[in-house]
């Protein structure tokens, strides 16, 4: 059977006891998936590798877990995708990071646009999701999740390959680099002061071809072609 795998900010190596107060996680081995002391679950922190740990305590007050052994993870995208979304509805935007999580992208950057329909997120919240989403998918790093800035700004300092989904671009199946940032407006598209913006800045247009797809499954199909190839 598959053991249940877990995120915890911690350094982790083999032999080491690890103890655990976090009244969540406490709530998760102990209620939700009836564990005991004696049970084994996978940790990860990261940093590339799974660990199993045995629990040698399990109470509702602390945990205390010894490591067992390591476990080589290989479930690591070779492309590091950036996700430069602009802001939508809360549900939409936390569907976005869960998913795009699982499949591979490496970092969440909220921007503002000129449509974008709010200017804020729970970044807290999007953390969470990322966190769970990592552990539900055996990835071996949680995605980063970036505060929310302007446009301009939020792409000002990116060392990668930017490219900006529309209608008239190339197909994105061509796009082809180590560092890739996907740029992906909201719902009322992109302004012209802004496709102006990215010509001015040599920003090529991509396209996922006829279909007009609301910006959560814009954003989820087009990682989807970046990185599962």
């Amino acid at each position: 059977m598959r053991l249940h795998r877990f995120y915890i900010n911690e350094q982790l190596q083999i032999g080491k006891e690890i103890r655990v107060e976090d009244a969540e996680l406490l709530n998760q081995w102990g209620k939700v998936f009836r564990l005991s002391a004696g049970d084994k679950v996978i940790l990860f922190n990261g940093e590339g590798s799974d660990f199993e740990a045995s629990f040698k305590i399990l109470s509702k007050k602390e945990a205390l877990l010894v490591i067992d052994r390591e476990i080589e993870n290989k479930n690591t995208s070779k492309t590091e995708l950036h996700i430069f979304q602009s802001i939508i509805k809360k549900d939409n935007f936390e569907l976005i990071v869960q998913k795009c999580t699982e499949i591979g992208a490496f970092a969440f950057h909220p921007i503002i646009s000129e449509r974008s329909e709010k200017k804020d997120l729970n970044t807290e919240r999007l953390v969470k999701i990322s966190k769970e989403a990592s552990e539900q998918s055996f990835r071996t790093t949680v995605p980063k999740v970036f505060e929310p800035l302007q446009l301009e700004k939020a792409l000002e300092n990116f060392d990668g390959d930017l490219y900006v989904l529309d209608f008239d671009g190339e197909s994105i199946k061509n796009i082809d680099a180590n560092k890739i940032g996907l740029i992906i407006g909201p719902e009322g598209g992109w302004s012209e002061k802004e496709r102006e913006y990215f010509k001015t800045k040599n920003i090529k247009s991509v396209s996922l071809g006829n279909p007009v797809l609301r910006a959560e499954t814009a954003a989820i199909v087009g990682s989807a072609l970046i990185l599962l190839k």
